[in-house]
């Protein structure tokens, strides 16, 4: 049997999973557009890409994170390993959402301050942290839906995997003891 193509395997995922993927490779290729622009109309100031700038390293958090993400996706041992360590993807990319909405709020507040950039009148985030900002949403929203249908059928896997560890024997009935004692053995009991 031959290896599916990538293509494939995308079109097999499920919508939390696709949600997911394409969410991380948004932010994957967010960070290659540019993220924040305090341009005047003499062209004076600046433009930073995501992997650019005085938060360079924000953005190579992120690409690495969306990096990861996308790739338990594609590669089943990296699933594996990742799922080890936090018991269930869902919450893996529940915190990678979160982790990289605190980068881009971040890299907000700092290029948004007054006393950073020329041009104080003249700021705008530019399409790249939109395209974050999006990627950020879906990989959560995926996350959490992973999470969620994890917690509805993980109760029902653990149960039908164990046995009981002590095998207790099976109930006798009284009944048949009762029988076998005579009337002459009741009597006998009362005399004494």
């Amino acid at each position: 049997m031959a290896a599916k193509s990538l293509t494939d395997r995308i079109k097999e995922f499920s919508t939390q999973q696709k949600l997911v993927f394409w969410g991380s490779v948004a932010v994957m290729v967010s960070v290659f557009f540019p993220w924040y622009s305090d341009l005047d109309a003499f062209k004076t100031g600046d433009t930073f890409l995501g992997i650019t700038g005085p938060l360079y390293l924000a953005g190579v958090l992120l690409l690495g994170i969306s990096t990861i993400s996308a790739l338990t996706m594609i590669s089943r041992n990296m699933h594996e390993k990742i799922e080890r360590i936090f018991s269930a993807i869902g919450n893996f990319y529940m915190m990678a959402a979160g982790f990289s909405a605190f980068l881009l709020l971040l890299a907000n507040s700092v290029y948004f301050h007054p006393k950073f950039g020329v041009n104080i009148a003249i700021k705008e985030s530019r399409m790249g942290m939109l395209i974050a900002l999006a990627g950020v949403i879906g990989l959560g929203i995926g996350g959490y839906m992973m999470r969620k249908s994890h917690r509805a059928y993980s109760h029902l896997d653990i149960e039908s995997n164990y046995e009981p560890l002590i095998k207790m024997p099976e109930r006798r009935e009284h009944s048949s003891l009762r029988d076998d004692v005579t009337n002459e053995d009741v009597e006998q009991n009362t005399l004494i």
